[in-house]
Parts: structure tokens; sequence; C-alpha cells
């Protein structure tokens, strides 16, 4: 009996300490529309896009990308959030069918040229349920980007199967960064989303190493990857995740030319001869 408890008790730590996967990212890398799409996570939500919701009218507001938090890259940013007590919201979806201990960071700023909301609560749902307030999940924001931070927090994600699971920063009452109330042009930006966990079967699905990068991105489609490691072969997935090409011998300049498949946006995932994986999102034009 104690022999089983104890190789329990080792399984359990052994699971606590698995790496996170990420499930799905945004760090808005370009002042383009393509920048609501996910720049990392699972092939499998890389079509997913980030949402500005208002629940009262069902409606998606437009999303623009502003200066974010490095110097360089972008945040996405909106206004329209007046009266959007308990109903307006950033809001994102994705599936984790094989995961278990969901975590979340997020960066948010309320405020520009005119003072955006304060008070967010972070919610999450699955596919046919109801959203539920995530513990600790309450945001200040600031008109900087060391206030509205959540860095690793737990979110209590169980049962979702193959449902897709809903997360939303909720906006809470209607004052301003400033203790005005949020007007109409008032400014909410959101930056450097990413949803974590461990997975539960041991396939590692993707995996970002800092070792690659792809230029010039944007391009007219052929693209350089440089990178120190050894590739075993490359996949090419449309923004709908359809796999449309696999790459087994890459030359030896490490380039890759998508422009037979015309304009538009793809996702090309990599597999080292280490067995990770890199993926990026290209965009041809």
């Amino acid at each position: 009996m104690k022999k089983t408890l104890l190789i329990l008790a080792f399984i359990a730590i052994s699971m606590s300490n698995f790496a996170q996967d990420t499930i799905i990212g945004f760090s808005f890398p370009l002042n383009d529309t393509v920048s609501k799409y996910p720049n990392k996570g699972l092939i499998s939500n890389l079509g997913n896009v980030l949402r500005f919701e208002n629940a009262a009218t069902s409606t998606n507001d437009s999303i623009t990308f502003t200066n974010g938090v490095t110097t360089g890259d972008y945040a996405a940013t909106t206004t329209k959030w007046d009266n959007g007590d308990t109903i307006k919201s950033w809001t994102i979806k994705f599936k984790a069918s094989n995961y278990t201990n969901f975590k979340i960071s997020s960066k948010q700023r309320g405020g520009g040229t005119t003072p955006g909301p304060k008070n967010f609560q972070i919610q999450w749902r699955l596919n046919a349920g109801t959203y539920a307030d995530v513990p600790n999940g309450a945001i200040i924001c600031a008109n900087d980007w060391t206030t509205g931070v959540v860095n690793q927090l737990p979110l209590p994600i169980t049962g979702q199967g193959t449902a897709y699971i809903y997360v939303r920063w909720l906006m809470k009452g209607n004052l301003d960064v400033n203790g005005g109330t949020v007007a109409a042009t008032g400014v909410s930006k959101i930056d450097d989303i990413l949803i974590t966990a461990t997975n539960t079967v041991g396939i590692e699905e993707t995996v970002y190493k800092n070792e690659t990068n792809i230029y010039p991105n944007p391009s007219t489609g052929i693209f350089t990857i440089n990178t120190s490691k050894t590739i075993n072969e490359v996949k090419i997935y449309t923004i709908l995740g359809k796999l449309v090409s696999t790459i087994k011998s890459v030359p030896t300049n490490n380039s890759i030319d998508l422009s037979a498949f015309g304009n538009g946006i793809y996702f090309v995932n990599i597999k080292y001869d280490d067995k990770t994986n890199y993926t990026t999102k290209l965009i041809v034009r």
C-alpha cells in the first residue's frame, strides 16, 4: 500500500512539473489586420481571432493596432467602450482537448488620446456554457503597461473535451482610468496575450523557440529561414489550418517559396532534427 502511494505521489509531482505548452498567443507584431490572428499556439487555434465584443447587441467592433508594450511592435486598440459595464469585452476562443493546468497572461492599458476603461474581470466558459469569473482575475488598468498586468494566472478550465473554450476580459463599471466616465472615444489596449497549459498525453504539438527568424515578412513569396538548428521538414498551412505543402528537403540556403500559393496569410511549421517545432505566420502580398 505504501509503495502504491509513493508511486502515485511521484506521478502527481511529475505531472505538476511538466512544461507548459503554448495554446494560443497574440503579440501583434504588425500594424495590419493580420495581427488579429494569433502568432503563437497550436496549429488548430491559429485561425481564431481576437474580438472586441458587445454582448448586448451581439456585435464585434473593429480593432486597430497602435504602439504596444515593446518598441517596434503593436497592441490591439479599440474605442467605443462607453456604457460598456458587463457587456463589452476583449474575447478569444481556442481548443485544447488534451490539456490541463491552464494559465493566462496579458497586459492592458486604459488610455491614449482619451482615457479608457479602468476595471476588467477575466472570465471563461465552454462553448455551450455560461461565463464564470476567474479567481483573482480582477484587473485595474492605468495609462501605462505596468498596472493592468496578469502573469500566469491559473484558469479553472475543466471538462472541455473538443469544445471551444472562450476567455474574455469583461469591462466592469463605467469608470475611466482617471476616475471619470468612459467616453465613446476612450481607448483600451491589450497586448502580449498568452494561454499555456500542460499536455496530458505527452504529445507536443507546437513548441516555440527563439532560435528561428523568418524574413522578410511580409514578402512577395520567398522567405529565408535563419536558424542555428537543423531543419527536418517544413509544413505550410492556410489561415484555416489546411495543410497545403510538406517540404522534406529544405534548400541549403534555407529559403522557402510560397508565391505559387497566391497572396494571403500562411502558417509555416518547422520541425527540427531535435524533434522540437516552431510555427510562425507569414504574409504573401
